[in-house]
């Protein structure tokens, strides 16, 4: 691993990589981590756009969007328009492992498509590599990087990164408690607090709620998550 390293990183980008691992670990479980870890690994990736979202594997749509130097307005359009007739995702998908978009479209055939002509070149980006992350089968989100037309390609080197990154990306990534689940935010917010060894009224104390309100949230979200108490929950949510 340490020549691998010597040969993809200059000290500059050695120092970055020690600090995305040690914000993976320090913000686990946090459902921001993704944003604010998207700037460094696009930097790290040496791309001139990226993006993050949670793919809903039920419905076949991609949620919880979050972008680095991308038009705001790409996001809307992919999330109102373009996921609907996007042609790469989804077969991105399908392989769980670091790939470039033309391994599942040659870019030629790409360029036929609406898809590339309206969308992916009106906002310039060109070049991509997706990476998605599943932890216990469930889908916990996913990079989306890109390089402009004259930029190099994505080569092994950033595979290699990646590769590297999956298991903390793996482990620190919350689960989508909403979307898997269907718990309300409140319910959320007490299964992360009960999940971190905070104590009921501890979390009774921090959310001002009372003991009973807080038990029945605790209830609700097993029942819903499938788990017979906290203890199965906790494991669950964390591993």
């Amino acid at each position: 691993m340490t020549a691998l390293l010597e040969k993809d990183f200059s000290p500059s980008e050695f120092a970055l990589f020690s600090e995305i691992l040690w914000k993976l670990g320090s913000g686990k479980g946090q459902y921001n981590l993704r944003e604010n870890i998207l700037a460094d690994i696009a930097i790290l990736l040496r791309a001139d756009f990226a993006a993050s979202y949670i793919w809903d594997s039920t419905h076949n749509l991609s949620r919880e969007g979050v972008i680095w130097k991308i038009d705001p307005k790409a996001m809307e359009d992919y999330e109102c328009i373009w996921q609907f007739n996007d042609p790469i995702t989804a077969q991105l998908h399908k392989l769980q492992k670091p790939t470039f978009v033309n391994e599942v479209m040659p870019l030629s055939d790409l360029k036929k498509t609406s898809y590339y002509n309206e969308f992916l070149r009106a906002y310039g980006l060109y070049h991509g590599i997706n990476i998605y992350f599943v932890r216990n089968g469930i889908d916990i989100g996913d990079l989306r990087i890109w390089r402009a037309k004259d930029a190099d390609m994505f080569g092994e080197r950033e595979k290699r990164i990646l590769n590297l990154l999956e298991p903390y990306f793996t482990q620190a990534l919350p689960l989508d408690l909403s979307t898997q689940y269907g718990l309300t935010p409140r319910e959320q917010e007490v299964v992360h607090l009960v999940s971190k060894g905070l104590s009921d009224k501890e979390v009774a104390n921090l959310l001002d709620i009372s003991f009973t309100t807080l038990r029945t949230h605790l209830n609700n979200s097993m029942r819903k998550i499938g788990c017979n108490n906290r203890t199965e929950m906790t494991l669950l949510i964390q591993h």
